[in-house]
């Protein structure tokens, strides 16, 4: 995976790893994925996966959801992310199971860069922390709306 932050904005996290897409028993291919987090929508880690032939299709999975994949099942409906075996006995791998109307995907990642991806993000807005920064922004917002208004009924 790529542990550089090349997002264009400051504070966005970017990140790529290969995953393992099964398409049956027997049948599986590596996809490029493309990892992006951004502080200004902050519950959210979008994957962006680039299948060989196809135009890229984005997924928006919950960072929380994401962190708790990696030690138990976790999510219901159209995702869900669980630890399965791997090769590397210390860290399992992760599966993620996306369902949408166009049917059902069934991925493969290791765990390492997704904890290396989601604690970059961590260092940028702490997981417990969105609220805050949330609450933050609408104050900064109201004074900054409120000083525009002062210097335009001065002038």
């Amino acid at each position: 995976m790529d542990t550089d932050d090349t997002g264009s904005a400051r504070g966005t996290v970017a990140g790529r790893l290969v995953m393992l897409l099964q398409i049956s028993r027997d049948l599986a291919f590596e996809v490029d994925v493309r990892l992006g987090y951004n502080p200004a929508d902050p519950y959210a880690v979008r994957l962006t996966f680039h299948l060989p032939g196809d135009a890229p299709v984005t997924w928006m999975l919950s960072r929380e959801l994401l962190l708790d994949g990696l030690s138990c099942r976790s999510g219901e409906g159209d995702v869900v992310v669980e630890p399965v075996p791997g090769e590397d006995l210390e860290f399992p791998d992760v599966r993620i199971r996306l369902n949408s109307p166009a049917g059902t995907a069934v991925l493969y990642s290791p765990a390492l860069p997704l904890i290396e991806f989601l604690a970059r993000t961590d260092q940028v807005l702490p997981m417990g922390e969105e609220q805050a920064m949330d609450e933050l922004e609408q104050q900064l917002s109201l004074i900054l709306d409120s000083l525009d208004g002062r210097f335009r009924n001065a002038g």
